[in-house]
Formats: C-alpha cells, structure tokens, sequence
C-alpha cells in the first residue's frame, strides 16, 4: 500500500499545476502510514484548505499566501522521503 502511495504522491510532488483533489486521491492510503506521516499529510491537508478557503485575502496578503504554499510544499516533500525511507530503509535492515 505504501508503493501505491508513493506512485500516486510522485506525480503530485512534480505536476506543475496543483489542486486540492489530488490529495483526497491519496487519502485512502493514509490509513496504512505512520503516525507521523499522518501528521505530515493532515498539516499539508490543512495548509491546503486554508488557502484554497480563504484565497482572495491571502492573495492580498502575498508574503503569508506564499509561505502557507512553501509550508505545504515542504512537508509533502518531506512526507513522500520518509515514506520511501519507510518502504525501502525498513528492507534494508531487514536483511542485515
């Protein structure tokens, strides 16, 4: 599950065009990461609502809209590293 995850998320991290649906497609599979991953995919949920709600006064206020999207970025970044991490480090170890 994890795999299918990565593989849908991948897509997402390198599109230049984003929108909020595509991270309701990786939901489901939420269910089978870790509780910080959880965490990592509900900030970066939350920080997507937030400007997608309230866009016509962040886009005002540039310098907070830009950061919201940097923070959002950034934690799914993150989120796609550690899940790999997850998949591949976890074998690793495994082996030895």
């Amino acid at each position: 599950m994890r795999l299918i995850f990565l593989i849908l998320l991948f897509p997402i991290l390198t599109s230049n065009t984003f929108s909020p649906q595509y991270l309701i497609w990786i939901a489901p599979f939420v269910a089978f990461l870790s509780y910080l991953e959880i965490g990592m995919f509900v900030g970066a949920s939350s920080l997507t609502w937030l400007y997608f709600r309230y866009w016509d006064d962040l886009i005002r206020l540039a310098p907070l809209a830009t950061s919201v999207l940097i923070v959002r970025n950034i934690l799914l970044v993150l989120l796609f590293f550690v899940s790999v991490y997850k998949l591949y480090g976890n074998k690793r170890k495994r082996k030895i």
